[in-house]
C-alpha cells in the first residue's frame, strides 16, 4: 500500500531553486498533490510562512520559503486545472497562500469537508482521520514549534512530513466512497465555496461591510452605525499597516462602545472606563476624528444585521434544526455541514419578511435539493 513507503515519512528538504523547478516539472504531470503549510501568526496580522509541505503520493517534500526565491513554476501548479490540490482543514492555509502567492490553489479538495459528507463528524482532525481510515497513529509533538528558526530539527521535519504523507491515500479512499454515494459533486461545490470566501476581504471596499458582523450592532441607530462602519474600516487598515492582529488594534467590543457613546472630545473619550488606556493614548485623537466624520461611504444596511430572535422565532429555529438533524442522520452527513445555525436564522428571517425561501448562494444548490422542501414545511 502507498503509505508503507518510507519516502513519505522521511521528507526531502528543498532549499535550491533548481531542485524545486525540476520537481515542479514532474508534479505537473500528476493528477493530485497533497499540500500543507507551517506558519506563525501569533503577534502579526499577516502569517509568516515557515514551510510548504508537498506529497506526490510517492514521497514527501518540504519547501523552504526562507531559502527559495523562484516560485514561478510552483505558482503555475497552484492554478493548473489538471491537478487536484488536497488539503486537510485548509482555511488558514488558504490565507497563507493568498498572502504569499497572491493566489489560491485550484481546484481544491479539503479532506475534512470530505469526511463530513461520510459521517466522520463535522471537524475531524487529520490524526483521527488517518487513524480511522489507515489505522496509523500520528504524534502532534511539534504543534507549537518555531517554524522560522533554522536549521529545523529532525523532529520538526518528521512532523511536517506526516501532515501530508497520508493525504493522497486518504483522498483516494474518500473520493471513491463519495463517488459511490453520488456526493463528490457536493464536495466539489463546497470546496469551491471555500475558495470564493477566501478570495473576499482583500480590498478596502470589502472592509466597508465588516460592521454588519459585529455582535451588538443591531442596537445602534444610523448615526452610530455609520461611526461603527468607519471604525471597522480604520481598524482593518491599521491592522494591515502595523502588521498586528485586529484585536491588538481594537477589540470588537471597543468599537461597539465607541459607536454607542460617540465621544466628541478627548475628555469624553477618557471617561469611558471600558476602553483600554493604551489604545486611547495611541489612537485617541484619530478615533475622535473618525467618529466626527460625516458618513460618505456606501449606504448603510441595518436590515442585514442579525437581530436577536423572539421566543416564537427560537421555537421555529429549533424545529428547523431538528429537521436538519433528521435529514443528516438519514444521509450520514454531519448536521453542521448540512446547515449551520446562522444559515437557518438567515433563512428564517428571509421567509418571515417575504413569505418564501430565498436560498443564499453561500449555502449551495446541493443543500437546496436536500433541505428546501423540509424547511419550507416547518416555516409554513
Amino acid at each position: 500500500m502507498m503509505f508503507e513507503s518510507t519516502k513519505l515519512t522521511h521528507p526531502v528538504l528543498v532549499t535550491d531553486n533548481n531542485v524545486l523547478n525540476h520537481l515542479c516539472s514532474v508534479w505537473r504531470t500528476l493528477p493530485v498533490l497533497a499540500l500543507d503549510t507551517e506558519f506563525i501568526r501569533i503577534d502579526t496580522f499577516f502569517p509568516r510562512l515557515g514551510l510548504i509541505q508537498v506529497c506526490d503520493g510517492s514521497a514527501s517534500y518540504l519547501l523552504d520559503p526562507l531559502a527559495l526565491t523562484d516560485w514561478e513554476s510552483f505558482a503555475a501548479l497552484l492554478h493548473s486545472d489538471s491537478i487536484v490540490k488536497v488539503f486537510h482543514s485548509c482555511s488558514e492555509d488558504l490565507v497563507v497562500f493568498n498572502d504569499f502567492f497572491k493566489q489560491l490553489p485550484h481546484p481544491l479538495i479539503d479532506t475534512q469537508k470530505a469526511a463530513a459528507f461520510l459521517d466522520y463528524g463535522y471537524s475531524i482532525s487529520y490524526q483521527n482521520l488517518v487513524k480511522k481510515i489507515l489505522g496509523i497513529d500520528i504524534s502532534k509533538g511539534e504543534t507549537r514549534s518555531d517554524w522560522l528558526r533554522r536549521p529545523l530539527s529532525q523532529d520538526q521535519l518528521a512532523y511536517a512530513a506526516l501532515d501530508v504523507a497520508y493525504l493522497p491515500e486518504i483522498y483516494t479512499t474518500l473520493h471513491l466512497r463519495l463517488q459511490e454515494k453520488l456526493r463528490y459533486t457536493w464536495l466539489e461545490a463546497e470546496c469551491e465555496q471555500m475558495l470564493e470566501l477566501s478570495s473576499l476581504d482583500k480590498t478596502e471596499t470589502d472592509w466597508d461591510s465588516y460592521y454588519l458582523n459585529l455582535g451588538g450592532a443591531w442596537r445602534l441607530d444610523l448615526q452610530q452605525l455609520g461611526a461603527l462602519q468607519r471604525l471597522c474600516s480604520w481598524r482593518e487598515h491599521e491592522a494591515r499597516r502595523r502588521n498586528k492582529p485586529r484585536s491588538w488594534i481594537a477589540k470588537d467590543a471597543d468599537l461597539i462602545i465607541l459607536a454607542e457613546r460617540l465621544p466628541a472630545t478627548i475628555n469624553e473619550l477618557n471617561t469611558i472606563a471600558e476602553l483600554p488606556r493604551a489604545m486611547l493614548q495611541q489612537d485617541g485623537m484619530m478615533l475622535l476624528d473618525i467618529i466626527a466624520q460625516p458618513h460618505t461611504g456606501p449606504e448603510l444596511q441595518p436590515e442585514l444585521i442579525e437581530q436577536p430572535l423572539t421566543p416564537e422565532q427560537r421555537k421555529i429555529l429549533k424545529k428547523c434544526q431538528e429537521a436538519v438533524r433528521l435529514r443528516a442522520c438519514v444521509l450520514g452527513i454531519a448536521p453542521e455541514l448540512l446547515a449551520s445555525k446562522k444559515q437557518l436564522i438567515s433563512l428564517l428571517a428571509g421567509y418571515q419578511k417575504t413569505g418564501s425561501i430565498s436560498w443564499p448562494h453561500a449555502m449551495g444548490e446541493w443543500r437546496r435539493e436536500i433541505l428546501e422542501s423540509e424547511l419550507l414545511e416547518v416555516l409554513r
